[in-house]
């Protein structure tokens, strides 16, 4: 039997129909603590790349060649990454919300199956299903088909609630049971987006599965890492040896990025933040942050 990290291998080679990929990334960073203001999220760094390096790896490993990325906080920082990466900027001067983003693109972007992802986290799986996923909606009436994660029923996410691969309605969680949440990982077909101007949330605007068909599954074999705030991004950081092999697969995949020894990051200085991961504080403007 095939291991998840040989069949990723391989889709990640023959899943080329994808041309576009959208990376949700122009949050305001307050799930990062002071920090968050300073540098923004998809800029923190992963051992010598930054988030969004790795982000803009694992689109183009799918074979998307065109990359959008939406910008609002700290825009100039992101301009700066952005110069030699081959990558489009989307500006916000107002942020737009994530449904208003999907609309900004769809102005330069329309009648195409896109891929979007989340600057902060990362959704491996058996890539078969985003090859099957696609034709099918290629054929059917379906505006998306979104990806669900499995989360623990303490967590504080909303449910969504599916019903025969369709999406029917996101409630508050209630109970102690496990259940499904969106990933933020989806297939989008843009010429079914009616555009609408302005701020606008991605169920109300995008995927309004109250008055459009909208597909949700649990694909096969998920593996998810969040680094989303600021005490995820450091536990994952600190314990970089216990990332599944699937995504440590992938990261070794990535040319520029030193995987030669996972603990061999050090020390590094951004936006006049210096992250010590050698005596695991981060040090700002005369404050430390231990991890």
């Amino acid at each position: 039997m095939k291991t998840l990290s040989c069949v990723l291998q391989r889709f990640l080679k023959e899943v080329v129909m994808i041309k576009t990929c959208f990376i949700a990334s122009a949050g305001f960073g307050t799930r990062m603590g002071e920090l968050g203001k300073v540098i923004p999220k998809p800029l923190w760094p992963f051992l010598n790349l930054k988030m969004l390096d790795l982000q803009v790896a694992y689109a183009r490993n799918l074979g998307c060649e065109n990359i959008y990325i939406n910008s609002h906080h700290c825009h100039e920082e992101m301009l700066d990454w952005a110069k030699d990466k081959n990558v489009t900027l989307l500006y916000e001067p107002e942020i737009l919300g994530s449904g208003g983003c999907i609309h900004n693109l769809k102005k330069v972007v329309d009648n195409e199956i896109i891929l979007i992802i989340n600057s902060d986290q990362f959704y491996f799986f058996d890539f078969e299903n985003i090859k099957s996923d696609y034709y099918n909606l290629e054929r059917c009436d379906a505006v998306a088909h979104l990806y669900a994660i499995n989360v623990d029923g303490n967590s504080s996410y909303n449910e969504t609630v599916l019903k025969d691969g369709h999406l029917i309605d996101i409630i508050p969680h209630e109970g102690s049971g496990d259940y499904f949440t969106y990933s933020g990982v989806g297939l989008i077909n843009l010429g079914k987006v009616n555009y609408t101007p302005g701020s606008s949330g991605f169920f109300k605007t995008v995927c309004d599965y109250k008055s459009s068909n909208v597909l949700m599954s649990l694909p096969d074999n998920p593996v998810f890492l969040d680094l989303g705030t600021l005490d995820k991004y450091l536990s994952v950081i600190s314990k970089l040896d216990e990332i599944p092999n699937v995504i440590v697969n992938f990261l070794k995949g990535i040319p520029e990025l030193d995987t030669s020894d996972f603990k061999s990051q050090k020390k590094m200085t951004w936006c006049g933040v210096t992250f010590d991961f050698e005596n695991k504080l981060i040090k700002y403007n005369g404050a430390s942050y231990s991890f």
